[in-house]
């Protein structure tokens, strides 16, 4: 899928227009650093785990025209305060494969960098929720790792329950994602740093039990930005949704305090 950016954003109505008319110095903190949740991306389904492909174009366009950074999670621990203005993480969690369709294309235009927190069990396979979601194979995890513009983080293996990981056993959980470094290291030839938690739902012994299996970042459903004081195991993300306007969007990742 070859776009340009002026081309794709056509999908999102003006959405360049009112890019241009909202731009400006963004007057954030510059202490903090907007780590974003996105899930899918679909003109198919409205909800809560849902962007169009029009309002993640004029999103990314957005970001792009106002100078903001993209990093991975191993990039931020390295920053100097003074260094955080402009700098934002863009995550996706559950593995769908309408990242390929939509996101990568944009993020290879704009040279911005994403981590996909995907479901170990669900690869390759749908995810039941409003309707039949497909999910990225594992060859498309290889495809998008030598791009050099996505990391890969766990998403659990077979727990991603709303009722989160502590309606399990700590062996349970232990040999969930045990079997996920397994895998990881079998189907990309090395296992992974970061674990998103199924719905936020964690504690310090799901913590410690997570970092002996070779997780060192962790990341929440907390709504809040990352600061160098929130430390990599507990780090807050801002859901974005099919319910934010660009307007509403800037004022989202922009705003003082949440």
């Amino acid at each position: 899928m070859r776009i340009t950016r002026r081309e794709f954003l056509k999908i999102s109505g003006g959405a360049l227009f009112l890019s241009h008319w909202i731009g400006g110095e963004g007057w954030g903190n510059t202490s903090k650093i907007p780590v974003l949740l996105y899930h899918d991306i679909s003109e198919t389904f409205r909800d809560d785990y849902t962007v169009s492909p029009g309002q993640f174009a004029a999103q990314m366009e957005w970001l792009y025209e106002e100078g903001y950074q993209t990093l991975f999670l191993n990039e931020i621990t390295s920053l100097k305060e003074n260094e955080y203005r402009k700098v934002i993480l863009l995550t996706f969690d559950d593995g769908y494969a309408s990242f390929l369709d939509f996101a990568f294309p944009l993020l290879q235009v704009y040279q911005f960098k994403a981590t996909i927190n995907f479901i170990g069990g669900e690869v390759g396979k749908f995810i039941h929720l409003g309707g039949n979601r497909p999910t990225m194979s594992w060859d498309e995890y290889r495809y998008l790792l030598k791009s050099g513009l996505v990391d890969l983080g766990c998403h659990t293996y077979h727990l991603h329950f709303k009722s989160g990981v502590l309606s399990f056993s700590e062996d349970t959980l232990r040999r969930d994602l045990k079997l996920f470094q397994e895998e990881a290291q079998h189907r990309i030839g090395r296992t992974l740093e970061i674990l998103s938690w199924p719905y936020g739902i964690f504690n310090d012994r799901s913590i410690r039990i997570a970092k002996g299996l070779g997780f060192k970042y962790f990341l929440t459903s907390k709504e809040g930005f990352f600061k160098r004081a929130s430390g990599i195991e507990t780090i807050p993300r801002l859901n974005i949704n099919y319910r934010l306007d660009l307007i509403s969007f800037r004022h989202y990742i922009e705003r003082e305090e949440i």
